[in-house]
């Protein structure tokens, strides 16, 4: 496969992996264990993919630091259990598309809000984890996502300059990561945020199935 990038950046959650009802399931469990009120499930689906403690502050306003800290521990207990872990289902093509990104020469790595731990877990139980170069979870950068360290961690470990650097992900977090850092970007709308949300974004690419990202990194795919 000619390629017109080298290195991709995959979000998890809503692009390689179909979680957003157990996120949102997992995120309402822990706030009624905490006596809180649960938050409407679109609420909480659309916060998917920002770090796990402005997830809380956002579907429950007005609580204390404390408080916050306390659902986040309870979250990550329960996340980080293998009952949960192996709930946990690819998308449709996932695992074909990897693959024959790998033997074309890509480097990818795996940029989620997730703990480190707990995503390569996920990409154990899943099958992936082969494919995968490196994981850049949430607990590895200081300022998560949309902010832009979390591809340029990506790009320092390849040294890939932005041009040749593609972002996929299914939320405007991701996009806007992607933008930040300067990179070239590809939304895909089966995920968490809505299409009409994404394109408002103007990202680089937009797929509506995982395979079309050969497409986009071979080149067969125009940019708009």
């Amino acid at each position: 496969m000619s390629r017109r990038f080298d290195l991709l950046i995959l979000d998890l959650d809503g692009t390689l992996v179909d979680s957003q009802d157990l996120l949102v399931g997992l995120v309402n469990d822990v706030l009624q264990g905490a006596g809180c009120p649960v938050a409407d499930p679109a609420a909480v689906a659309a916060t998917i993919g920002l770090p796990l403690a402005e997830v809380f502050r956002r579907v429950v306003p007005r609580v204390s630091d404390t408080m916050i800290d306390a659902l986040c521990t309870a979250y990550r207990g329960r996340a980080g259990r293998q009952e949960f872990v192996e709930r946990f289902r690819l998308y449709v093509d996932v695992t074909p598309t990897l693959a024959g990104l790998r033997a074309a020469g890509l480097r990818l790595v795996v940029g989620t809000s997730k703990a480190r731990a707990i995503t390569n877990d996920i990409m154990q139980h899943c099958g992936i984890a082969g494919y995968i170069d490196e994981v850049i979870g949430g607990d590895s950068v200081t300022r998560g996502k949309p902010h832009p360290e979390t591809v340029h961690r990506a790009q320092a470990l390849f040294g890939t300059p932005p041009q040749r650097t593609l972002m996929v992900g299914d939320t405007s977090f991701d996009i806007e990561m992607g933008q930040a850092a300067r990179v070239v970007t590809c939304a895909v709308t089966y995920g968490m945020h809505a299409a009409a949300a994404l394109r408002q974004l103007r990202p680089d690419f937009v797929i509506d199935r995982f395979e079309q990202l050969d497409g986009v990194v071979g080149g067969a795919t125009e940019i708009p």
